[in-house]
């Protein structure tokens, strides 16, 4: 008979083991209808449908009568409300419903664009290898092959996914400009400051020489396409080819790994070119995070606190450190780096703005995911970019192996008979 771990009834109805235990004494008093499993290594709840519906209800009368002493209400800062609009508050609300996570792509907003511009600013620093310098050198070291892909063509446009503070594209943007085929520099971010942050470095860089365009949307759902007409239907729109990059492995960040790219495939004609970076699977990567801007700080294994640009939307929702702990590790099963908080104490979060009139309820022990990172090998990656529907053009991975540049086309497909 197939049967219940504890921990697994702990973890799927938001409770503690001790409750767990007692489910389990009740029903051993007869006084819980539940059927048990006994085992050598002890009693254990059998996994039955008629079971799933009174371990459901069990958990419901727990939250209802929970100890009120231990439990807190929580309402977001009026700051909160004026950084994220409705759309991005009920998107807010969903995953920390449905997924127990906080979405990472928020936490660039506002003040959240300034921590991640402080951090890659200690990247450049660094003498370890990392993320930001490990692109700068692929893209150095393979400049000779971009050229080689787009010799034919005299105008070059670059959009820039994700582009944060724009530090890894500068070296890629200076040399089309010395080889005078950079047409426009499209900067792409779902967070306004972070933009404003890219397009002040840019001036600076460049004293005006490349033509920066910057605009707000999700490129995760949002395609770009519609920015390129003007060039689609210019007199030189056979000598005009786009370079997309996305840098930084954002990808892998998100739930879906393939998401943003599958958008990027719909947004590119036959002769543009996908350029991407990340950080490879290694034994390496998956026990080492650094996120900290501090420059004193140095690389650790585990954490004990949330650097500032994990923590800003909970700063911003009031929920305060003492309110959680800090886990962090790597799931052999879903070959994915994580950072998460598991929660001291239940607690409800009040969401009142507007037409929002939401509630968040949030027992002790749940955990929030803040931060994922999807592991992959160079094998892997091609295999998910042919997936789409894109082919490879070239790769490179550094010395020490630990990152890699892909430069991928969009494949043409054949038409088939009717």
């Amino acid at each position: 008979m197939q049967y219940f771990k504890h921990s697994d009834l702990a973890d799927q109805y938001h409770v503690s083991l001790k409750t767990v235990h007692n489910w389990i004494v009740g029903a051993k008093d007869q006084k819980i209808n539940l059927q048990l499993h006994e085992a050598k290594s002890g009693t254990y709840v059998a996994n039955t449908s008629e079971n799933n519906r009174v371990l459901e209800t069990l958990a419901e009368k727990g939250k209802k009568y929970r100890n009120q002493v231990h439990h807190k209400i929580i309402v977001p800062s009026s700051e909160f409300y004026k950084i994220y609009n409705d759309r991005q508050i009920l998107d807010i609300i969903n995953n920390l419903n449905t997924y127990r996570e906080v979405p990472r792509q928020y936490n660039y907003l506002g003040e959240g664009a300034d921590n991640w511009d402080k951090w890659l600013q200690k990247l450049e620093k660094e003498t370890a290898p990392n993320l930001l310098m490990g692109t700068v050198e692929l893209l150095r070291n393979n400049m000779s092959s971009i050229d080689r892909l787009i010799e034919k063509d005299t105008r070059v446009n670059v959009i820039d996914l994700g582009v944060g503070n724009a530090l890894p594209a500068k070296e890629l943007l200076d040399h089309l400009l010395v080889k005078s085929v950079l047409h426009r520099y499209i900067a792409i971010d779902i967070s306004e400051r972070m933009l404003s942050i890219a397009e002040e470095n840019v001036k600076n860089w460049f004293k005006g020489k490349v033509r920066f365009e910057k605009y707000v949307r999700d490129f995760t759902h949002q395609r770009f396409d519609d920015l390129l007409i003007d060039d689609m239907l210019d007199k030189q729109a056979e000598k005009t080819i786009n370079i997309v990059l996305l840098f930084g492995a954002t990808p892998n960040n998100f739930r879906s790994f393939t998401s943003s790219f599958s958008v990027a495939y719909g947004s590119m004609s036959k002769d543009d070119l996908l350029i991407y970076t990340a950080k490879l699977d290694t034994e390496a990567s998956r026990r080492y995070f650094d996120f900290s801007s501090d420059p004193n700080q140095s690389i650790r294994p585990g954490l004990s606190s949330l650097a500032p640009s994990h923590k800003y939307i909970l700063d911003l929702m009031n929920v305060s450190d003492d309110l959680y702990t800090v886990e962090s590790g790597f799931d052999e099963k879903k070959f994915m780096r994580y950072i998460r908080i598991r929660l001291r104490t239940s607690i409800t979060l009040e969401f009142q703005n507007g037409r929002i009139s939401r509630k968040v309820n949030l027992e002790k022990g749940d955990t929030l995911l803040m931060l994922r990172y999807w592991h992959q090998s160079a094998q892997e990656i091609v295999s998910i970019f042919e997936g789409i529907g894109f082919i490879m053009l070239h790769s490179n991975i550094t010395n020490d192996r630990q990152f890699i540049l892909s430069i991928s086309g969009v494949e043409s497909k054949p038409t088939q008979a009717n």
